[in-house]
C-alpha cells in the first residue's frame, strides 16, 4: 500500500509542475526554466549526496569520485538525461506549431510506447491483459483531456482548443514522447548500479550540461524576469518539488517497481490537473458530467488491468516481475 501512495505521490507532484509551469511562462521562457530548475536541483542535492554519505559512515570524496569511475554508467546517464531533455525541447518546440490540447492527448501514448519500447530493448513480453490495461488507460486519459477542454480558465493546461486537430507539430511531439518514454525505461535498464540519491544527482547534473549550451543561445536569458518574487517562488516549488523529489521518487520507483507502473499511474494526471484547478477555482460541479465520471472509470480499470497482471506475474516468478 505505502507502494501505491508513493506513486500517486509522484503524480500528484508532476500534475502540480503543469500548473506551476504555466504561470512561469509569464516571467522566463520554458527552456530557461528548464535549465535553471535542473540546475538549481542539482546544486541543492549535493549537501543532500553529502549528508547521506556521512550518515552511511562512507568517505565522501571516493564516494563522489565513485559516481565518475565508470566510463560506461557516465554515458548511461549521459543518455537518460539527453532522453529527459529531448522530451522537454521536443514539447517547447512542437508548442509553436501545434496546441496545447494536442501535446496533453499525445502524452497519454507515452506508456504505451514505453510497453513497445519494453518489449524490443528489455525482451519483457506483455501479456493480453496488460496490453489491454494500457490502451484502456490512454483511452481513459483522452477523454478526462476531451470532457475537460471546454475550461475557460487561463491556468488550464488545454484550454482555448476547438478539438483535436493533427498539426505538424504533432509529428515533433511525438518524437518528444517516444524519448520520454526511452527515458523511463533506460532508467530500468540501467539505474540500478546507483541509489535514488545518486541516480537523481546524475539525471540532474547531466541534464544541467545538455540544457546550459541550449539555454545560453535560445533561452532568451534577457528576458527572464529575475527580480521578480513570482519567478522565485514558482522556480523554488518546481526545484523542489517537481524536480528534486520526482527525479529520487521516480528512481526508486523504477528501479524497485518497474516502469510500467509508472508509467501506467502517468495515466491519472490529468485527473490531478482538472481537479486541482477546479479546487482552486471552486468549480468542482463542472466535472460532475458523464464524460468525465467515464473517463475515470477506464482509469479505474485500467490500472487494476496493469497493476493485477504485474501482481500475479510476481508470484508466479517468486521476484520482482520487473526486474531483469
Amino acid at each position: 500500500m505505502s507502494s501505491f501512495f508513493t506513486l500517486l505521490l509522484w503524480a500528484w507532484l508532476m500534475a502540480s509542475s503543469f500548473i506551476i509551469s504555466s504561470h512561469m511562462v509569464a516571467y522566463a521562457s520554458p527552456i530557461a526554466t528548464s535549465a535553471l530548475r535542473f540546475l538549481l536541483a542539482m546544486l541543492m542535492m549535493l549537501p543532500a549526496l553529502w549528508f547521506s554519505w556521512q550518515r552511511a559512515k562512507l568517505n565522501k570524496t571516493e564516494q563522489f569520485r565513485a559516481l565518475f569511475a565508470s566510463r560506461q554508467r557516465l554515458f548511461h546517464y549521459v543518455v537518460i538525461s539527453g532522453a529527459l531533455v529531448g522530451f522537454f525541447i521536443g514539447l517547447f518546440v512542437a508548442l509553436q506549431s501545434t496546441t496545447p490540447l494536442n501535446t496533453s492527448v499525445l502524452y497519454t501514448l507515452v506508456p504505451l510506447i514505453g510497453v513497445m519500447i519494453t518489449r524490443v530493448w528489455l525482451k519483457e513480453i506483455a501479456p493480453l491483459w496488460r496490453v489491454v490495461g494500457f490502451v484502456l488507460g490512454s483511452i481513459g486519459a483522452m477523454t478526462v483531456l476531451f470532457s475537460t477542454q471546454g475550461s475557460s480558465t487561463q491556468d488550464f493546461p488545454i484550454q482555448g482548443n476547438d478539438g483535436f486537430q493533427w498539426h505538424s507539430g504533432d509529428y515533433i511531439f511525438v518524437g518528444a514522447c517516444f524519448l520520454l518514454a526511452l527515458h523511463v525505461v533506460s532508467v530500468q535498464k540501467w539505474g540500478r548500479s546507483l541509489g535514488a540519491l545518486s541516480g537523481a544527482f546524475m539525471i540532474m547534473l547531466f541534464g544541467s550540461l545538455w540544457l546550459l549550451p541550449i539555454a545560453l543561445i535560445w533561452g532568451e536569458l534577457d528576458q527572464v524576469q529575475w527580480m521578480a518574487q513570482g519567478f522565485w517562488l514558482n522556480i523554488l516549488y518546481l526545484t523542489v518539488f517537481t524536480t528534486l523529489f520526482t527525479f529520487v521518487l521516480q528512481q526508486r520507483l523504477v528501479v524497485t517497481m518497474g516502469a510500467s507502473r509508472l508509467l501506467a499511474i502517468s495515466y491519472t494526471i490529468p485527473v490531478w490537473v482538472a481537479l486541482f484547478t477546479a479546487l482552486t477555482q471552486s468549480r468542482l460541479l463542472s466535472l460532475v458530467d458523464w464524460p468525465f465520471v467515464a473517463g475515470i472509470v477506464l482509469l479505474g480499470v485500467a490500472l487494476f488491468l496493469i497493476d493485477g497482471n504485474l501482481h500475479k506475474v510476481k508470484i508466479a516468478d517468486g521476484s520482482n516481475s520487473t526486474a531483469k
